[in-house]
């Protein structure tokens, strides 16, 4: 009988594999597994002066953390940066000062909104005041309009 772990190794029974691009076997640090395509792409290491110093192609997928074989040492994975620390501590560390930052955003994101508020506020008042400044002098303009309409009747009617 065959055990599940060599069905596993030989490939057999895994979704994805029947037709399609070809998908490799990835591990993450925490021991989750990835069946993923590759995503490989050609890379090019230049010295100062420009010369080449090394070439070839790579798997982009190790650039996510991504490992080829299962991890003998399995890592905790952190919920507050989306990556794997080496102890449980080192993740409460971390979501506890993700969450004191986001706390600090928070409050400078409020104190700019007030700020804005205040400054739209100003604006408007401003503008309001501007508005009320030339209703008046349409206002004076209109008089003046009328008193020069009766003065041109008044002397086309002499002549």
């Amino acid at each position: 009988m065959v055990t599940e772990q060599e069905v596993e190794k030989t490939g057999y029974g895994i979704t994805g594999d029947i037709g399609g691009i070809g998908r490799h076997t990835y591990y993450t640090p925490d021991g989750r597994r990835i069946r993923a395509i590759p995503a490989i792409r050609d890379y090019v290491l230049k010295d100062k002066a420009g010369k080449v110093i090394e070439s070839g192609t790579r798997d982009a997928n190790y650039d996510k953390g991504w490992l080829p074989v299962m991890p003998t040492e399995v890592k905790p994975h952190c919920d507050g940066c989306d990556n794997w620390h080496n102890t449980q501590e080192e993740v409460d560390t971390c979501i506890s000062e993700r969450s004191k930052k986001a706390k600090a955003w928070e409050k400078w994101a409020e104190k700019q909104k007030k700020g804005e508020a205040m400054e739209q506020a100003k604006e408007t008042e401003d503008l309001r005041i501007k508005m009320l400044e030339m209703e008046g002098d349409m206002h004076t303009i209109m008089e003046q309009n009328e008193k020069l309409m009766k003065m041109l009747e008044a002397k086309s009617e002499e002549n």
